[in-house]
């Protein structure tokens, strides 16, 4: 009876450990999230790396790495309570705090972001039941320089346009219009070439045909910025004609797009001062009808004398009965 009941109590122990374990494995388990997006700045900024502890856990026991694919060593190890950058273009630009991991916070900051930052980031977390991990996509983005058109003539005596501009990063969207406004991007070819600060050079290509017309290359960044057009027109000429001929077709077309303005506005113009004119040769007529009027009205006064007996009571008359003057008698 005694044994039945020792094996019971054991089995009963046995279980309740097992069962604690569990509870311990399932409780010291986690989750490191960070942006489902691409995080995007500009050269020269900071940038924070946001990662956090899902549930919210106190990760100053956990071992944490930051790391790309272009290093083997990590940008930034936190082990045993020290912080360590392994990687010395990253040393003096990376914060990253201590405080913070009290709340499951181990982002990573770093300042004066530089163009070779950007890459695909990936942070670890490390506990001694568990580990999971983050991956952060970084863009750096450089507004590069305006784009400027210039015409090449090809040995097999074609005509291309190039588009080109440096620094820029990433490659930004290039298009081509036409002077009618329709997007001739289709007909382009595009390379790019990287510099020693990792920045691109990029160029487009467009074949123009030997008559006269008008393109504009607009760059823009693909980055969720304001885009920044450059509107760069060239007249694509045939060989032989004179650029002062291609600039006086321009020139006279602008005079035929100005003159009906110029006509329409000088005839209202005339109109107005034909009116004033006409208005200003009736204005001494008008006045002398007046004063015509005035002296028939003169001539044709009469000699009137008031009775103060008869005149109404709201009437004053002077002693000679020649003037008279309104009262209210209320």
């Amino acid at each position: 009876m005694r044994t039945a009941t020792f094996t019971h109590f054991g089995w009963s122990v046995f279980v309740l450990l097992n069962l604690n374990n569990k509870r311990v494995s399932w409780a010291a388990r986690f989750s490191v999230v960070g942006p489902s997006h691409p995080i995007i700045t500009y050269v020269g900024d900071e940038v924070m790396l946001p990662a956090f502890l899902s549930p919210e856990l106190n990760a100053q026991g956990f071992d944490i790495k930051w790391t790309t694919p272009k290093s083997s060593s990590p940008v930034l190890l936190y082990q045993n309570n020290s912080i360590i950058n392994r990687i010395e273009s990253y040393t003096g630009r990376t914060v990253f705090s201590w405080e913070n991991l009290k709340y499951g916070n181990v982002s990573l900051i770093i300042r004066n972001v530089r163009v070779s930052d950007g890459d695909l980031y990936k942070c670890l977390v490390f506990s001694e039941q568990w580990e999971d991990e983050t991956r952060i996509n970084l863009i750096v983005e450089v507004l590069g320089s305006h784009p400027s058109i210039s015409m090449i003539s090809t040995q097999d005596q074609k005509t291309t346009l190039e588009c080109s501009a440096e620094k820029w990063n990433p490659q930004p969207e290039i298009i081509w219009r036409d002077m009618n406004g329709e997007d001739m991007t289709s007909q382009s070819t595009v390379a790019t070439q990287e510099d020693a600060e990792g920045l691109l050079t990029v160029s487009s290509v467009i074949p123009v045909k030997k008559e006269f017309n008008v393109f504009a290359c607009l760059l823009r960044s693909k980055a969720p910025k304001t885009d920044w057009p450059s509107r760069l027109i060239i007249y694509s000429f045939s060989p032989g004609v004179s650029v002062w001929l291609v600039l006086f077709c321009v020139l006279l077309a602008v005079c035929v797009a100005v003159t009906p303005l110029l006509a329409i506005q000088w005839r209202k113009m005339k109109e107005k001062n034909t009116r004033y004119d006409t208005i200003a040769e009736l204005l001494p007529v008008w006045f002398l009808c007046k004063e015509i009027e005035w002296r028939r009205i003169c001539s044709s006064a009469a000699d009137v004398t008031f009775d103060p007996e008869t005149a109404s009571p709201w009437l004053i008359v002077s002693e000679n009965g020649k003037e008279v003057r309104h009262v209210d008698t209320r």
